[in-house]
């Protein structure tokens, strides 16, 4: 077993009872304490009281002689022994006070470093408290950590889609500018097409009103040829060949068969007619009405007219 001595107002170290007995200065009034265990004031003890370092002290005290008895001092030598002592002991209790205010530094020290412990051990209950709570919660954390994937994922997946309808959105724009463009042109071809449908109509009533007098006018014709040829056949009955005769009677059977039905006017105002599409070419707005086709019955009566004066004036 080693101890701690204090000898001459230090510690020197530890040390074994067969080393404290060969220190110098070393007697059984000499405090020590073990080195096992807590060093507190209560463990410092004078090395007698110890079953370790009694032998050791008595086989110390045979060892030693007793001192001769010292001489009387002189009055003088009285005096200057006292001032030593008194300065050896004024000494001594300033070493001790310093070790005093060092153990108190070093007292203070332990107890801030065991308030320190206790806090730190508040702090370790606490952290393991924490801790329990945590592990506790390790699944419902693997739970949130899917659940944050999956939310994830699905954001992914609506960006995609988001971008997709963007382009989509785009492309619809542009489908949406091209049909205004075109809806633009055909209603321009629209209004040209209407307007061209009214010159045609236009045209169309305009030749119609020709048809419709020069109808008028062949029917007098024929009239008047029936009569001429009346008067004719009554001057000269044969003036007229059988040929030309059953031709004039057939021209003027079918004229009045076809000039009981006079063609109806039409109305300037009336909506286009169906007959017309916007296949046709365009008619320029300064060309001019295109003359009526010559009726067929015109023209075997100028071919009669021909052949009739001939014979009449020889």
């Amino acid at each position: 077993m080693r101890f701690w001595v204090y000898i001459n107002g230090e510690v020197p170290g530890s040390f074994s009872p067969e080393e404290l007995s060969k220190l110098s200065g070393f007697s059984g009034t000499t405090l020590v304490c073990p080195a096992e265990g807590e060093i507190l004031e209560k463990n410092w003890r004078r090395a007698g009281e110890f079953s370790e370092i009694m032998p050791l002290l008595a086989e110390l005290s045979r060892q030693q002689q007793p001192p001769p008895p010292a001489e009387p001092p002189a009055p003088a030598d009285v005096d200057k022994l006292l001032d030593n002592a008194s300065h050896r002991l004024f000494s001594h209790v300033a070493e001790l006070m310093k070790e005093l205010e060092n153990r108190r530094e070093e007292k203070a020290l332990v107890l801030s470093l065991q308030r320190q412990i206790m806090d730190l051990k508040d702090q370790l209950l606490q952290a393991r408290e924490q801790n329990a709570k945590l592990e506790t919660n390790l699944p419902r954390l693997a739970e949130l950590e899917a659940s944050q994937r999956q939310s994830d994922d699905r954001i992914s997946s609506l960006e995609a889609t988001l971008h997709g309808r963007e382009d989509a959105l785009a492309q619809l724009r542009m489908q949406l500018e091209k049909t205004r463009g075109e809806l633009e042109t055909a209603k321009r071809r629209f209004t040209e097409t209407a307007n061209d449908l009214t010159i045609r109509n236009r045209l169309v009533d305009k030749l119609s009103r020709d048809l419709t007098e020069k109808e008028v006018s062949l029917a007098k014709a024929l009239s008047l040829i029936r009569r001429l040829e009346e008067d004719l056949n009554r001057i000269c009955p044969d003036a007229i060949q059988p040929e030309s005769r059953e031709q004039i009677q057939q021209l003027s059977t079918s004229k009045e068969g076809n000039g009981a039905k006079p063609s109806a006017a039409v109305d300037p105002d009336a909506p286009p007619r169906p007959s017309y599409t916007t296949d046709e070419p365009r008619i320029p707005a300064n060309a001019a009405a295109p003359l009526p086709e010559q009726p067929a019955a015109q023209t075997a009566l100028t071919n009669l007219l021909k052949k009739l004066i001939p014979r009449q004036d020889h």
